[in-house]
């Protein structure tokens, strides 16, 4: 028997909901939240462009079921690096439910714009951007709210992202999926048949392995929406590829020759001989090597010349 209560499933019926609200402060507490508040906003202005995510990586961040799993995977740890430089604080993920994630932030750096303001959620900052990661470059619908507050007397700021299920099941569920859920076994292995009904269960799409109310009203409304999935790098690839480099050199310049090889060869669409790694033609990117004092300030560089 499904636990699900009768009537319409969760996700066709309207639970949105928006950020919290700002109470007002004092022109003098304002004006001392807004050079800090500004960064921000720019950092993520400036960031979140280039931080689009394909589908195939935000697939496996979903059907991604324990705090271990989730955290060990690329596009999480690509998230909390994400905010924590923008300038939001270190986040982690303290609580995961089916649709539903809670992140924490110790010490939360927005919470210090407001040295006057108690009793209240403040973070409207991170709530913002939370939304705007989901919604905008992993094309998740999603409701974000502010749950505890260190302003509001809490021990660290917590922020609840619910998502809309219709949006994830239309990126989670693959080919494969979708035959499991309309009673063919698809071409995979048997332990990838096991792990992929398991993934479907705990989503409440199978029900001891029959399709449950849930996913029968998916499939019989939103199962055939036409999904158009663009394939291309997630955004990082360019970080994990210098890691790849610099591990395997010892000295900074045998590093660069690669990186900077790379680089090229993407620019003109050539494919790199090993005879060839290490060796740079480009003056410029010679003179970026010369002026970069760490990999992390190269990899800027070479990103943003990626990119460019």
């Amino acid at each position: 028997m499904s636990d699900m209560p009768p009537g319409l499933p969760p996700f066709m019926t309207s639970s949105s909901g928006g950020p919290p609200a700002m109470s007002e402060a004092s022109f003098a507490q304002s004006m001392g939240a807004f050079g800090t508040l500004l960064k921000v906003q720019q950092n993520i202005c400036e960031r979140f462009p280039g931080s689009r995510v394909p589908w195939n990586e935000t697939r496996r961040f979903l059907k991604c079921f324990t705090i271990d799993a989730i955290r060990s995977n690329p596009l999480y740890r690509f998230h909390m690096r994400l905010f924590n430089e923008i300038g939001l604080g270190s986040m982690q993920l303290i609580s995961y439910a089916p649709m539903n994630y809670i992140f924490a932030v110790a010490n939360n750096p927005i919470c210090n714009c407001y040295p006057a303001l108690n009793n209240q959620k403040v973070c409207v900052a991170t709530t913002d951007a939370l939304h705007r990661f989901f919604k905008e470059e992993l094309e998740l619908e999603c409701s974000v709210e502010e749950i505890e507050c260190i302003k509001n007397g809490d021990p660290v700021c917590k922020f609840r992202v619910a998502l809309q299920p219709i949006s994830a099941y239309q990126i989670m569920l693959d080919e494969a999926d979708k035959m499991i859920l309309s009673g063919i076994r698809p071409p995979v292995d048997q332990n990838e048949l096991v792990e992929r009904v398991k993934v479907l269960t705990v989503y409440k799409l199978l029900d001891n392995g029959r399709l449950s109310e849930i996913g029968n009203a998916y499939m019989q409304f939103a199962g055939n929406m036409n999904a158009r999935e663009r394939a291309f790098d997630p955004p990082w690839r360019t970080q994990e590829e210098i890691a790849a480099v610099a591990a395997k050199h010892s000295t900074f310049g045998a590093a660069f020759g690669e990186i900077a090889q790379k680089l090229q060869n993407a620019q003109t669409g050539q494919a790199q001989s090993p005879e060839k790694a290490g060796t740079v033609k480009d003056p410029q990117l010679q003179e970026e090597a010369k002026k970069a004092d760490s990999f992390a300030e190269l990899m800027a560089k070479m990103k943003k010349n990626k990119e460019a």
